[in-house]
């Protein structure tokens, strides 16, 4: 009789044939795939997370529908009502930042508020400019600096 050690396998304790999926260039079962077909109609590779979607975690987040941002104008506008100085925009952009630091909005969000207020700020200088046109007012030179010391 022969007698075998734990750690050695003999050819009689090996399957016949390997599993389906066994092996590195096995394909997954359809099933088991993410039912999502992209543009050109081809499926997605990812394993399906949910069962009930048939959705990998990639597409099933996908289709979740996404929550209404929160309404923060009071937080935002409180006592402002026109952007007409710096002041008022710096104001808008202190509380901005406040919002963002208590993750009360979205750092994609408040970029695109940022850029917006950045835009009423350099418009600014600009209405003042065509203001100062309107009017027509001449241009005043005053000439009463001293004269030079010619000794």
């Amino acid at each position: 009789m022969q007698e075998t050690s734990p750690i050695s396998i003999s050819s009689q304790n090996l399957p016949l044939s390997l599993p389906q999926n066994a092996g590195a260039g096995s394909v997954p079962n359809a099933s088991v795939r993410c039912s999502h077909l992209t543009r050109t109609g081809r499926p997605c590779q990812l394993p399906v997370m949910d069962a009930t979607s048939g959705l990998c975690f990639r597409h099933a987040g996908l289709r979740v529908p996404k929550k209404d941002p929160e309404d923060l104008s009071d937080d935002l506008l409180r006592e402002l009502t026109e952007f007409h100085s710096a002041y008022e925009v710096n104001e808008f952009l202190a509380r901005l930042l406040f919002l963002l630091v208590r993750n009360r909005i979205s750092p994609k969000r408040a970029g695109v508020l940022t850029y917006i207020a950045a835009q009423l700020l350099h418009s600014l200088g600009l209405v003042r400019l065509v203001e100062k046109d309107e009017k027509n007012e001449p241009v005043e030179i005053i000439l009463d600096g001293p004269r030079p010391n010619r000794d």
